[in-house]
């Protein structure tokens, strides 16, 4: 038996352009392939999604995403700028905890990404 027997997978990009979730397919693709630990859903649901809500005043925080180089930080803004702008992508999410969460943000942001 082969592992390709067991286990079917995407082949990964060796790197993730932040400017790829321009594009509305490549967004839920992103979003659709992006794996949440049960550590990465907390921080998403407790620290992420409630800065991005600008319904009720509050004081709203910048994030600083810091790792080394091919932990996923382009990957996680890429997957956390397409929600942003469009939620319906949240419901491609594979944590449904996240997925919910989303719904408790405003409605689409516009997002300014950097010239890569």
């Amino acid at each position: 038996m082969k592992y390709s027997d067991l286990i079917q997978f995407e082949p990964i990009e060796s790197v993730v352009q932040l400017r790829d979730a321009d594009e509305a397919a490549a967004a839920r693709q992103l979003v659709d392939t992006y794996v949440i630990s049960d550590e990465m859903a907390e921080k998403l649901i407790n620290l992420v999604i409630p800065q991005l809500q600008f319904d009720q005043p509050t004081d709203n925080k910048g994030l600083l995403v810091v790792g080394n180089y091919g932990t996923g930080k382009s990957y996680l803004m890429s997957v956390i700028s397409g929600l942003a702008e469009n939620l319906d992508l949240a419901a491609s999410l594979s944590n449904a905890d996240v997925a919910d969460s989303p719904a408790k943000t405003s409605a689409s942001c516009m997002v300014d990404r950097p010239e890569s």
